[in-house]
């Protein structure tokens, strides 16, 4: 990487990591928030899910955008539009209005990763590509990691301190993202053929594999964080303290091969290898939670899990930009896309399916997991310059 796309790049990890601390950060408030507004669980179901909802048509539009206008003001728009959101949460004084400044901020924050994403493809290549996509999914797991506790920390004194708190973050940030990051799209497309729409005819696309990779990776991800809860304390008597405890751990696992582990891997067995090993890990840790017969083992369940979620994330999307040629922000859109639709649909299948059994949603994801392998393992390859490069 050269020298002068350091600094954006710390930038573009801080973007990544303050969204997800703002996702994160309504985790412990947004039950009593919703409560308070007068909403039950399915005004919460329905607040989860419109946010994914929005991603999933919008981050492909964004992809595109970013693909003809540059990346610089495609990022600069979902960061100050993520900042302003926040505050209309704060200021939302009905259910209805919530939800639709949940679905707002949807629409604003999926200009970001996969633009980010795009950005990163422009200034790095090969194992380092995957690094810092690796490094982008740190960032993310961190916030994962801080957004929660800083979410039930501020809550305390007011349910809607964090929400400000997470927009003054965004925003303070924008200054830095507005002076530090340069444009790197050389040659902006503009040919109607090159894009990547989403609709039925990305099932011809070569990259369609990968997508359905990626709605896998974030289907058996949502059933897991939508299910764990009730299945553990049903399994083991967890309650929330145990629990907060469980999500830091498998955040700082998620940090650590992400931000550590995965370029070292990489430059050794190159992207495809990593990415299904890491389906199969996962497919390992359902089965292990399934057995688990105390608290310990269960929890070890999940750093597998995780491990397995991590080594498939940084993989993935570096594959989609390795092999869509010009065109890497139209395509990381629609993978994008496709791993928000599996984050619409892992709820409420998870919540819908945990009321016949509390194993159903593990089975399910372990039966998912194993068929995209077969069905479309052998045709999630590295390409023959980088397998070369591998084996130098």
């Amino acid at each position: 990487m050269q020298k002068q796309y350091i600094r954006p790049m710390v930038i573009l990890i801080i973007i990544q990591f303050l969204v997800m601390v703002g996702f994160g950060v309504v985790i412990p408030i947004l039950p009593f928030l919703i409560g308070e507004l007068g909403g039950g669980a399915f005004s919460l179901g329905l607040f989860m899910s419109a946010y994914s909802i929005m991603q999933f048509f919008f981050a492909p539009f964004w992809g595109r955008l970013s693909d003809r206008i540059g990346r610089r003001p495609v990022l600069l728009i979902g960061l100050s539009g993520y900042g302003i959101t926040f505050f209309l949460y704060g200021m939302a004084g009905n259910l209805p209005l919530l939800i639709a400044f949940r679905a707002l901020s949807g629409m604003v924050s999926s200009a970001t990763l996969p633009t980010a994403m795009a950005y990163m493809a422009d200034i790095t290549e090969g194992a380092e590509r995957s690094k810092s996509m690796g490094m982008l999914g740190a960032a993310m797991g961190l916030g994962m990691v801080f957004g929660p506790a800083l979410g039930g920390s501020l809550g305390h004194y007011s349910f809607t301190l964090p929400f400000y708190f997470a927009g003054t973050l965004a925003l303070l940030i924008l200054p830095f993202a507005w002076k530090l990051l340069p444009e790197t799209l050389k040659e902006p497309n503009r040919e109607p053929r090159k894009k990547v729409r989403l609709n039925f005819g990305v099932i011809r696309d070569p990259l369609f594999p990968l997508f359905v990779f990626s709605f896998v990776l974030s289907f058996t991800m949502a059933m897991f964080e939508t299910t764990f809860t009730l299945f553990a304390a049903e399994r083991v008597g967890f309650g929330p303290k145990e629990m907060g405890f469980v999500f830091m751990i498998i955040g700082i696992v998620g940090v650590i091969v992400q931000g550590m582990l995965i370029g070292k891997v990489v430059k050794r067995f190159g992207d495809a290898k990593p990415a299904k090993f890491g389906a199969v890990l996962c497919v390992l840790a359902f089965l292990w939670m399934l057995w688990a017969p105390n608290a310990i083992l269960l929890v070890l369940g999940t750093v597998v899990f995780m491990t397995g979620n991590s080594f498939m994330t940084p993989t993935s999307s570096s594959l989609v930009s390795k092999n869509s040629h010009n065109r890497q922000g139209a395509s990381l859109g629609v993978f994008q896309s496709f791993g928000s639709l599996g984050r619409i649909l892992g709820p409420l299948v998870g919540g819908g399916i945990y009321g016949l059994s509390m194993n159903t949603p593990y089975i399910i994801g372990m039966v998912t997991l194993v068929l995209c392998l077969i069905l479309f393992g052998p045709k999630i390859q590295d390409r023959k310059a980088d397998k070369a490069n591998f084996s130098s």
